[in-house]
């Protein structure tokens, strides 16, 4: 009985010696395919297929998201940004009353954005949302006399530069990558 179990591991080492050709690999393969269903393959590549067309209907959407915002911003702050050509009269009035329409992009624009830089995104638009509330037509009348006397475009002071820097914030969002 020893010498039938050691004959039969001698078997199986030297049919293991054998050299394996990649024709034994592929007859292995087809057979296999010729017992499994297909069912499963044509499952996985439709799921692939409607992966793909949701990607590309996302990329659309996320184009559009940042189109909207970005043209949200150039026709709404068109006197302001991105040359600062003049305050208009009661400027927080004329800020606020184009929040809600920009607040409507900004919401659309946050589900593209990725969730590593959502917070930096809201940040950025609360900040914003604070300067529109917060200045007021005497704010501007200052910083434009206190401008003409002393022109320094590095004072933390300048609404200009402030409010240019807050709408380049929420625009850095908006690049394509």
């Amino acid at each position: 009985m020893a010498l039938y179990s050691l004959f039969v591991v001698l078997t199986a080492f030297l049919n293991l010696s054998k050299e394996v050709t990649l024709e034994n690999y592929i007859e292995q393969i087809s057979k296999y395919f010729e017992v499994v269903p297909l069912w499963p393959f044509l499952l996985l590549a439709i799921v692939g297929l409607v992966a793909v067309a949701v990607e590309i209907v996302n990329r659309k959407r996320r184009e559009d998201a940042i189109e909207n915002f970005r043209q949200t911003i150039e026709t709404e702050l068109i006197s302001m940004y991105p040359k600062h050509i003049r305050w208009p009269e009661n400027i927080n009035q004329y800020l606020c009353s184009r929040l809600p329409e920009m607040q409507y992009n900004f919401e659309v624009l946050r589900l593209f954005i990725p969730q590593n830089q959502l917070r930096e995104y809201n940040e950025a638009w609360n900040k914003y949302c604070d300067f529109c509330r917060g200045i007021t037509d005497e704010m501007c009348t200052a910083n434009n006399q206190s401008g003409q006397e002393a022109s320094s475009a590095n004072d933390s002071s300048n609404l200009e530069a402030i409010f240019h820097k807050l709408v380049s914030d929420l625009l850095a969002f908006t690049t394509i990558k």
